[in-house]
C-alpha cells in the first residue's frame, strides 16, 4: 500500500435548487467539522494531511515527520474514530 491514496472528501455543497438541501448540507458540513475536532491533534493532522489535502499515506508522514508505519496506524485508528463519531450524530459513512 506504499504511496496510495485515500479517497477525497469533498466538503463543499453542490448548488441545490431548496433552501432545506442547502441547509441540510451545510448542518452536515457542521457535524463533520465537530466530529474532526473531537479527535486528538496527532488523528485530525495526519487526515488533514491524506483526505483533505489528498496525500499519499508517504507525503503525510514526510510533511509531518512521522514513520511511515505510524502514519499508516493514525489513518487507521483516525478513520475509525471519525465514522464513530460521527454515527453517534446519526451521520451515515
Amino acid at each position: 500500500m506504499t504511496g496510495a491514496r485515500l479517497p477525497r472528501v469533498v466538503l463543499y455543497a453542490p448548488k441545490y435548487g431548496g433552501t432545506a438541501r442547502r441547509s441540510e448540507e451545510v448542518l452536515r458540513r457542521v457535524i463533520v467539522a465537530e466530529a474532526l475536532s473531537s479527535l486528538s491533534r496527532p488523528h485530525r493532522e495526519v487526515l488533514t494531511e491524506t483526505v483533505m489535502r489528498n496525500r499519499s499515506v508517504n507525503e503525510a508522514a514526510d510533511i509531518l515527520g512521522i514513520p511511515l508505519g505510524t502514519a499508516k496506524s493514525r489513518v487507521y485508528y483516525a478513520l475509525r474514530a471519525l465514522r464513530i463519531v460521527l454515527e453517534e450524530r446519526g451521520v451515515s459513512t
